[in-house]
């Protein structure tokens, strides 16, 4: 094999290599479903259905596309966080609720 051959195969490794291309949807939602702890449904939700429509699109793109992990973790950052936030935030507003109930009954 000579040089020019493998200049020829290393540049078309290349080229396919940079052909595939991580979706951007899959890491808004993996951000977003980061975000989701703190935010709770406000970005966990807008996660779940970026890593919906992400999975969809590197699917239908023929292997142009990758990030399926991304977008499978930014689904269940989305569920955890939004149900994890929403208990905190459930969890606090009983802990008000029980604080007001202690002071009117004094």
């Amino acid at each position: 094999m000579s040089n020019r051959d493998r200049l020829e195969e290393l540049w078309q490794s290349t080229e396919a290599s940079q052909a595939q291309t991580k979706s951007r949807k899959a890491a808004v939602s993996f951000s977003l479903g980061l975000l989701s702890f703190l935010v709770s449904i406000l970005a966990g939700v807008p996660a779940v259905i970026n890593g919906l429509l992400s999975l969809r699109e590197i699917r239908r793109s023929g292997g142009q596309l990758r990030g399926r992990a991304l977008a499978f973790s930014g689904i269940l950052l989305g569920l955890v966080g939004s149900v994890a936030s929403g208990s905190l935030l459930l969890y606090a507003t009983a802990g008000i609720r029980e604080s007001r109930r202690k002071l009117d009954v004094v």
